[in-house]
């Protein structure tokens, strides 16, 4: 059974990405990285596309005095290579990159559902996705940026033992 910390949604969407028909990401064949893990960013040269890059995860504490909330954002980006000036070429990279980033939130939506194996999806709202797309004409690069919210249990009652 999986909790709320983050290294359970960056596992979660690793795993997306081993199971993706377009991704294909293994141990062997890098196709996900966290562009906030040091070790990763150092092994870029290793990564192959299409690529799935966990760009930002974030936790915020919003709410009341008497009802603290806990949200998390994340940005996931979609990127494919694709031949410089062949604009034929760039606007298919950027559609399938779309496709992709669509299969993972309908994957997500559908997981959410199993609430004990992945309680941080259930309080993910779809009308909160947002897609945009991305490029780096100077490397090639083509995609999209798919960033959205959820909230979190947050227990405000301190566990006992926690402070000496």
């Amino acid at each position: 059974m999986q909790s709320n910390t983050l290294d359970d949604f960056t596992q979660y969407v690793e795993n997306l990405c081993r199971k993706h028909v377009e991704i294909k990401h293994s141990d062997d064949d890098c196709h996900f990285l966290q562009l906030n893990d040091d070790q990763q960013f150092q092994e870029l040269k290793n990564i192959t596309f299409p690529m799935v890059t966990l760009d930002k995860l974030t936790v915020s504490y919003t709410g009341s005095e008497d009802s603290t909330r806990k949200s998390r954002y994340c940005e996931l980006m979609f990127l494919d290579k694709a031949g410089a000036g062949d604009f034929v070429e760039i606007q298919e990279v950027k559609n399938r990159m779309e496709r992709v980033a669509e299969d993972f939130v309908k994957k997500m939506k559908a997981d959410r559902k199993q609430r004990t194996l992945y309680p941080f999806l259930k309080t993910l709202v779809l009308s909160g996705v947002e897609f945009n797309f991305v490029e780096n004409k100077a490397h090639g690069l083509y995609g999209g940026l798919l960033s959205f919210n959820f909230d979190l249990p947050f227990v405000e009652a301190l566990e006992a033992g926690r402070f000496d």
